[in-house]
C-alpha cells in the first residue's frame, strides 16, 4: 500500500521548507558555491565542454531573429537608465585612475610606433580634409597677397614719393588690380595639388609621429578626455541618439548572426579552445592553478540566495520537486515490498 496522501503532502511541504526556509539552508547554499568551485578547477576541461554540444549551442545563440529580440529590450532597457545616469556624473574621469596608474599610461602613450601610420593618412584623406586644408590655405594665401603688393609698392620709387596725389591713387588701383588677379590663382593652385598637399602633410605627419611635440599631443589629448566628467562625453547623447545607437545595435547583430563566415569562425574558436585546453583542467586553463585569490563566494551566495529560493519556489521547480519525492517514496516501498516476506 502506498504512503497516504496526507503524509505525502506533509514530507513535499518539509522539503521546500528544508531548501530554503531558516539559516541552515543558506549556509548550506554558501558551502555549496564554495565546492563547486573548488571542483570545477579540478575537473578536466574534456568533462566539462564537448566541441560538438558547444557548436550546436553557439549556432542557437546566433540566431537573428534571436538576437534581436534580446537585444531590442536590454538596448531600451538599460541605455537610457545608464546614460542618465552618466548624465547627472559631473567628476572626472581621472579619479578612477590613481597617480601611478597614470603614470604608466603616460608611458604607454610615448611609447614608439604607437601609432599605426595609416591611422594618419586617413586623417589627411576624403573630402572634408581637403576642404579644410582648402579653406586654411586659401585664407592664409589671400592674406598674403593682400601683403605682397602693398609691400612691393611701399618699396617702389612709387611708395618712396608717398600715397597722397595721383601717386596714391595709382597705387591703391594697382594694389586692387593685384589682388583681384590673384585670387583666381590662388584658388586654381589650391583645386590642383590640395590633394598632393594633404598626402605631403600625412607622410610629414607620420616621419614626426614620434617626435616629442608628437608625444605630447597625444598625451594632451588623453589628458583633456580624463579631466572631463561622464556629463560631458554623453552630453549630445539626447534621445534621438540613443534610438540611433540602438538600431545600429539591431541590425549590426542580425548581420553578424547572418554571417556564414562567422559561424565558421565560431566553429575554429571553440576547436581551437578545446584542443589547446584537452590535457588541462579547469584551473589550469584559466591560469587559475596555485592562485590563493578567491572569488567572494560568501557575497556571491548572499546575493544569490534569493534568486536561488525563488527558483525552488516556482510552479515548475516545485512540481519537478515533488514528482521526484512521489518516485522516490514509490521506490523504497517497492524495495520494501521485494525483501517482504513474500519477496524474491
Amino acid at each position: 500500500m502506498g504512503a497516504e496522501p496526507d503524509k505525502r503532502m506533509a514530507l513535499k511541504q518539509w522539503l521546500r521548507g528544508r531548501l530554503t526556509e531558516g539559516e541552515p539552508p543558506k549556509e548550506e547554499w554558501r558551502q555549496l558555491l564554495e565546492a563547486t568551485w573548488d571542483y570545477l578547477l579540478l575537473t578536466p576541461v574534456r568533462d566539462l565542454v564537448d566541441a560538438k554540444t558547444a557548436k550546436a549551442a553557439a549556432d542557437e545563440l546566433m540566431n537573428a531573429e534571436l538576437v534581436t529580440e534580446l537585444s531590442r529590450p536590454i538596448v531600451a532597457a538599460f541605455a537610457p537608465v545608464v546614460i542618465e545616469e552618466l548624465r547627472g556624473d559631473e567628476r572626472p574621469l581621472e579619479r578612477f585612475l590613481p597617480q601611478d596608474a597614470q603614470a604608466k599610461l603616460q608611458e604607454a602613450i610615448a611609447r614608439p610606433g604607437l601609432v599605426h601610420p595609416d591611422w594618419v593618412r586617413a586623417m589627411f584623406r576624403g573630402e572634408a580634409a581637403e576642404a579644410v586644408l582648402n579653406d586654411a590655405l586659401y585664407r592664409a594665401l589671400k592674406d598674403f597677397s593682400t601683403l605682397l603688393p602693398r609691400l612691393m609698392v611701399k618699396v617702389s620709387p612709387m611708395g618712396r614719393l608717398g600715397v597722397l596725389g595721383s601717386a596714391g591713387a595709382f597705387a591703391e588701383k594697382l594694389i586692387e588690380e593685384l589682388e583681384r588677379r590673384i585670387e583666381p590663382e590662388i584658388k586654381s593652385f589650391l583645386a590642383d595639388r590640395s590633394e598632393q598637399i594633404l598626402e605631403r602633410a600625412a607622410e610629414f605627419t607620420i616621419a614626426k609621429l614620434d617626435d616629442p611635440a608628437s608625444i605630447e599631443f597625444r598625451a594632451n589629448l588623453v589628458n583633456f578626455v580624463l579631466s572631463k566628467s561622464p556629463a560631458f562625453l554623453v552630453g549630445a547623447a539626447d534621445d534621438a541618439l540613443l534610438d540611433d545607437i540602438g538600431a545600429v545595435a539591431e541590425l549590426t547583430a542580425r548581420h553578424v548572426a547572418d554571417m556564414p563566415d562567422m559561424r565558421a569562425d565560431v566553429h575554429a574558436w571553440i576547436d581551437r579552445a578545446i584542443e589547446c585546453a584537452a590535457d588541462m583542467n579547469l584551473g589550469e586553463a584559466l591560469h587559475l592553478q596555485g592562485i590563493q585569490a578567491r572569488p567572494p563566494l560568501d557575497a556571491l551566495a548572499e546575493a544569490t540566495w534569493p534568486a536561488f529560493t525563488a527558483l525552488l519556489g516556482s510552479p515548475r521547480a516545485q512540481h519537478w520537486m515533488d514528482t521526484l519525492l512521489d518516485e522516490l517514496l514509490d521506490e523504497y516501498e517497492r524495495i520494501g515490498d521485494s525483501e517482504g516476506p513474500n519477496g524474491g
